[in-house]
Formats: C-alpha cells, structure tokens, sequence
C-alpha cells in the first residue's frame, strides 16, 4: 500500500495477510532483522505518546531501518509557525517513510497528500488509529482463535476514542455484533455508525452493561480523554463512568477477554491486572510484531 491512514485502507485479505505476517514475525523475528537496512523511516509525533511512538521505532530498528524525527513538536519549526504542508514536504525528501501522530483529525491524509513517500496514520485527534486496531485484530486473532462472529463490547469514550473507531470498522469484515457503552455524552459518532449500517454490522448502544456482560466475548475498555475536553466539570462527571475492578469483572464469562488500548487512568482497577482474561500488556508487545509486519509490507 502507498500510504496507512485509515484501516479501512486494507481489505480483508490484506488486513489477514498483515496479522498472518505479523504471526510469523513473532515466531522468528531474527528472520527479519535486515528487510529495511537500506530504508530511514521518520517518526513525527505532533502528540505525546509512549506505546505507539516506542513501538513503531523499535520495530523499525528491529528490521534493520534507521531513525529522524521527533517526539515533541516544540523541538520542530511548527513553534516558528511552519504548517503541517511544509514539515511534510522537508521531511518526504530526507526518509523514506512518514509515521506521524498529529492531534487534529485529518492530519494523516492532509500530510498525504504533499508527501513523497508512504504516510502512516499514528493517531490523528479523535480521528483513526488503524495501526492500533490492526494490533488488536492480531491480539484478538491470536487469544480467540477466531475473528468471525464474536460479541465485542466498547467502554467509555466512543467519541473522541480513535483506538474504537478503528477498531469497530476493522472488525467489521468478520461479522461482529458490537455493544457500543458510554454516557450520552460520549457516544460513537454519527459517521461510525453510518458506515457500520452500510456494512450491514449488528450493533446496539447501553449505558450499562450489567444485562449483556455475560455474553461478551471481549471487552474493550477505554479511558475518557481529559485532553479533549474544554470543560474541566463535564470530564470529571464522566471520567469514573465505568470502572472494571475484582467485582465488576465477575460478570463477564471465563472465556472473555479484557482489552485496552493504554494508557489506563481508573477504567481498569490494578487488581484487573492478575486477572487471566487480562490480555492488554500483551496487547501492547503485540504492536511491536505488527508494525514490524507493516513497515516490511509498505511500497517504498
């Protein structure tokens, strides 16, 4: 592909290929240690990050790339007023390869567009994050056994939570049915929705999830995001909406489990953590094999 900045970029068959590749990498990854020896991959994060950033820069040492960039963007000319455009188009000419994590949604293919070379989306505002739910597509694949027809429950910050946006429309080639649980307030945007009608995908949206938490094949909790709230009252009134701690994960089936994208506030209670249906550190090492799956299958 030339650029990854939606999942929905990737079709069912290239979005299996990627996890069965990813798969392989995991068993022998000394296999791989020199596929982008001749490759300088760009990682430019316009927002804070530690999993996304750190992962995507180890998989690509890991596959023999070198390494520009940033991890904060005080450091770059956009402090001296140089847009977005022109970063990229400096950049394009110096790698070979674009990973940027912007926070104003939109930002991914606006850089796609001046680029030179392939863009990968690493998060942009409350928009995608289609590396994430590849990562948890594998995660799930891996623990489940199975992508097809599971019950997938969505906790907390639908709104602006782009790890869910991807996630759901990921998902959607293997004939989910999707509990979407937040406020209000907080709810999966219109356009998410839209589109998982179009592809015909069951999905029913709860304040609670005392009724349906038994059949729950996995749950995947998210925090609410105080950075994208201008109304310091109106995050504290939701921030504790639901919390899954010792007592609240009895409800859920043996067989489920528990996922997040981190980083974790006071969603998932540390006492979780022991828990064997917890799977979200996994989660998290499994980018690493993901991204290094993705950087090999980019065209340069």
């Amino acid at each position: 592909m030339k650029h990854l900045l939606s999942i929905t970029d990737l079709d069912k068959k290239e979005l299996t290929s990627l996890i069965d590749f990813a798969t392989q990498i995991k068993a022998n990854p000394a296999l791989y240690q020199d596929k982008l020896s001749d490759k300088i991959i760009a990682t430019l994060f316009f927002e804070p990050s530690t999993r996304t950033r750190l992962s995507f820069e180890s998989a690509a040492l890991r596959v023999g790339a070198k390494l520009i960039g940033f991890a904060d963007a005080s450091t770059s000319s956009t402090q001296k007023g140089e847009t977005l455009e022109d970063t990229i188009k400096i950049v394009s000419g110096l790698a070979d390869l674009i990973v940027m994590r912007h926070p104003a949604s939109g930002a991914a293919k606006r850089a796609a567009a001046v680029s030179k070379v392939p863009v990968i989306n690493a998060g942009d505002g409350s928009g995608e994050h289609p590396t994430q739910a590849m990562l948890d597509i594998f995660t799930i694949k891996e623990n489940k056994k199975t992508l097809e027809n599971l019950n997938i429950a969505f906790v907390g910050d639908l709104k602006n939570g782009r790890t869910v946006h991807s996630l759901s429309l990921g998902m959607a080639h293997f004939n989910p049915n999707y509990y979407f649980i937040s406020p209000p307030s907080l709810a999966v945007p219109a356009e998410i929705k839209q589109a998982l009608n179009l592809n015909k995908i069951k999905f029913s949206e709860l304040t609670d999830w005392q009724k349906i938490a038994p059949q729950i094949d996995v749950l995947y909790m998210t925090r609410v995001q105080k950075e994208r709230f201008n109304d310091v009252a109106e995050y504290e009134s939701v921030k504790d909406a639901y919390i899954l701690n010792a007592n609240s994960a009895r409800l859920f089936k043996s067989t489920c489990i528990f996922m997040h994208p981190l980083p974790r506030v006071t969603e998932i209670s540390a006492e979780v953590d022991a828990d064997p249906r917890a799977i979200y550190f996994d989660q998290a090492r499994n980018g690493l094999w993901l991204r290094m799956a993705l950087l090999i299958s980019m065209k340069y």
